[in-house]
């Protein structure tokens, strides 16, 4: 059995933004032998973008603002990519990059509001390994940036109404 995303974001108090488009030569995510990998996801917001670098006295509401931002820009990547007879199997990993001063030092405590989104969304399913790193500059002054990858798996034994909108297992 799977859930809808767009659905499981939506009880959360939550929207899926538009399909971002990529700000390059590349494409925002590719599926490769059941893994889907999503391409970096800035935080933005509609036209506008939540700017670092973060130092110490960045407010958490800003950071939890970025983090948000970026998951669920990633998901919208995901849900537009997958296959109608595919599903969420389990999120994998998590890749930080945190636009921050050279003294700041809790990259990870940047990261786990983003880990947390997972999780909330995802169940069990949502725990993933991760890094956090810490930069100089993302594009646009973003203050944050995640990539994501993706297990994926078939639901082609499930009635298409099952499937709709792109859904995560919950299956063990």
């Amino acid at each position: 059995m799977t859930i809808d995303i767009a659905g499981r974001v939506a009880q959360l108090g939550m929207t899926l933004p538009l399909t971002p488009s990529p700000r390059g030569a590349y494409v925002g995510a590719v599926i490769h032998n059941g893994i889907a990998y999503i391409s970096g996801q800035v935080s933005r917001v509609g036209d506008g973008i939540i700017a670092g670098p973060v130092d110490r006295d960045t407010p958490p509401d800003v950071i939890q603002l970025a983090a948000r931002a970026c998951v669920l820009r990633a998901l919208s990547v995901l849900v537009a990519t997958l296959p109608d007879t595919t599903a969420v199997d389990r999120i994998l990993f998590l890749r930080g990059f945190v636009n921050a001063v050279p003294e700041f030092v809790n990259h990870s405590q940047v990261m786990d509001e983003a880990s947390t989104l997972l999780r909330e969304i995802f169940g069990e399913s949502g725990r993933h390994a991760r890094s956090a790193l810490g930069v100089a500059g993302l594009p646009g002054g973003g203050l944050l940036e995640i990539e994501l990858t993706v297990a994926l798996t078939s639901v082609s034994d499930q009635r298409p109404q099952e499937r709709a909108g792109c859904g995560v297992s919950t299956e063990p």
